[in-house]
């Protein structure tokens, strides 16, 4: 017995000092308070940030959507939320040109749209890249960036990586694990002068590496890259995938903020800035059956699903309150389903076979993190809780705005906020406790009373054509500098003036033809989309002028649009 108990001693010590999470870890005993007070203050000097956004990898799989798709939900959820910041597979050596006119499609009608700054790179690099010729290489990248910048106006391409993850075919973090990083810094060098050739205002991003349970892990290798290749490199991005916390981990947020504040240090100790180029949060590492299931908490435990997303939300909020200069959540919509990969002689097999190249193994896993679904099979296409919570971050805090510090003097409470440059404010508040009354003082001034929009874990505002909610009510400030609120419990609260209050355009010449109902085109500057109506029941969301029907009595219908703040004609 005695032996057994100095056994589970040690491994409780080992466990503790290695770093190791899991489900089991003891919380903070914590008292939640009734009240809490959140102070903004506004020093002159404040960090720039550029914006939350998403891994876009659907920008590759445009091939495989249908209409409804991709006018319905895909297009329409970019619009709506119109992040400032994204991650895409772009430019890459092997794609084909065909491929690469299809991403920039796709981009006009999205990145364009929401001046959307883009961070490339490939899924992985071929494998065994010591056999490859370096400087080949980087010619047939900055070839194919430059067709895409200069031929196909997809200029907003800031920033390229040379390999997610540090990933060469199957092997995961190679560079790091195989001790090539020197061969690592003669790719990036092989890139930059590469990018001078052609012209190409594109910055490299290094090292791309990612961290899991042990979030220290990513320091050798940014530290590497930090003493050995800075001159070539414009920013440093880390990913952190936080597996094996509770839900309702109520210890991350300080573990985030001290992360994330070492790691923006070490980069300004060189004169760059750290961005945060995936996140994700899940229950369990990814399972390997006859397929790989790469789950969020989504899907692996769905029950708690809508608690997890308020630390999915810290951990970006963390990274943007230490100074990280962009955030990038995996991902914008999931994965279509696995299927098999190879070339043909048909549209179909030709696109399946093209977009496999900007994937891992998508004959294998099942890659499920999206805000929103991509259900191949059942056709369901349905929102996440993320979409209610996530989809505001992305929205509200977005780029050339600069980050206010923020305190709360309630342990259960956590804050970000930003100030844009025309002087409007936007703030979250994530209470992981229950119900109190929250009090805000801002250094600066609130110039419009306050729109707020509520994530309540125990009450998601689920939406049958994943609209986002609309705000809950208008707050009134007490003053230029304060306001009071009552705080749901387990609840993420977005306060903004960002925003207009305004009626969209009247939309004319509804008719039916063809099995479709039809209309012109909003001729209002601030449009998003449009939300048809049957018999005054909402039947679609969408970019697109039309929708299928099964009637041709065009009396029964209506659209509206809907502006990019949100406001719909009644």
């Amino acid at each position: 017995m005695k032996k057994n108990i100095v056994l589970l001693l040690f491994t409780l010590l080992c466990s503790a000092c290695l770093g190791v999470s899991t489900e089991e870890k003891k919380q903070d005993v914590v008292i939640d308070e009734k009240d809490a007070e959140i102070t903004i203050t506004k020093p002159y000097i404040r960090w720039l940030f550029a914006g939350f956004g998403f891994q876009n990898s659907e920008a590759e799989f445009t091939a495989l959507m249908d209409d409804e798709f991709l006018n319905q939900r895909a297009l329409k959820t970019f619009r709506e939320i119109s992040p400032t910041f994204c991650r895409v597979y772009a430019g890459f050596a092997d794609v084909s040109k065909e491929q690469m006119d299809r991403f920039a499609e796709y981009y006009h009608k999205t990145f364009k749209e929401a001046d959307t700054t883009l961070y490339a790179a490939p899924g992985c690099m071929p494998a065994f890249p010591d056999q490859i010729n370096v400087e080949e290489y980087a010619e047939k990248v900055a070839k194919n960036l430059s067709y895409l910048i200069k031929e196909k106006d997809c200029r907003k391409i800031r920033y390229y990586c040379l390999t997610n993850e540090l990933t060469c075919g199957d092997q995961f973090s190679y560079f790091t694990r195989f001790n090539k990083m020197e061969l690592f810094k003669a790719y990036n060098v092989a890139l930059y002068k590469a990018f001078l050739k052609y012209g190409l205002d594109i910055q490299l991003l290094a090292t791309d590496d990612t961290a899991t349970t042990k979030p220290y892990r990513v320091l050798d290798s940014l530290k590497w890259a930090m003493d050995n290749m800075n001159d070539y490199v414009g920013a440093y991005c880390t990913h952190w995938y936080v597996y094996g916390r509770r839900a309702d981990d109520l210890n991350l947020w300080n573990e985030c903020n001290e992360y994330f504040n070492t790691l923006v240090q070490l980069s300004i100790n060189k004169n760059r800035r750290h961005i945060l180029g995936e996140w994700g949060f899940s229950p369990t590492f990814r399972k390997r059956g006859i397929m790989v299931d790469d789950l969020g908490y989504n899907l692996r435990q769905p029950e708690k699903a809508t608690e997890s997303v308020l630390s999915k939300l810290e951990v970006g909020v963390a990274a943007m309150n230490a100074g990280s200069y962009a955030c990038v959540s995996w991902s914008f919509v999931d994965y279509p389903d696995p299927y098999v990969i190879v070339d043909g002689h048909t549209p179909e097999s030709r696109a399946i076979y093209e977009a496999s190249k900007c994937g891992y193994k998508m004959d294998l896993k099942y890659n499920k993190w999206g805000i929103f679904r991509w259900d191949s099979v059942d056709k369901n296409y349905s929102a996440y809780p993320e979409m209610y919570a996530i989809g505001y971050l992305a929205k509200l805090f977005k780029k050339n705005a600069t980050v206010l510090p923020t305190k709360s003097n309630n342990f259960m409470v956590r804050s970000g906020s930003i100030i844009n440059r025309d002087g409007s404010v936007s703030i979250v508040v994530i209470n992981r406790g229950k119900e109190k009354d929250l009090k805000i003082n801002s250094q600066q001034p609130f110039n419009k009373n306050l729109r707020m929009y509520v994530y309540e874990a125990d009450n998601v505002p689920f939406n049958e054509f994943n609209d986002l909610q609309s705000h809950k009510c208008v707050i009134k400030p007490t003053s230029k500098n304060s306001f009071s609120v009552k705080l749901p419990a387990r609840s993420a609260c977005f306060f903004t003036t960002d925003y207009q209050d305004r009626i969209p355009s009247a939309i004319n010449n509804i008719f039916i033809k063809d099995g479709k109902l039809v209309w012109d085109k909003s001729s209002d500057k601030e449009h998003c989309y449009y939300r048809v109506y049957k018999n005054g029941k909402q039947i679609a969301s969408t970019v697109a002028t039309y929708v299928k029907v099964n009637d041709t009595d065009v009396s029964l219908y209506s659209v509206k649009s809907v502006d990019k703040w949100g406001n719909v004609r009644r």
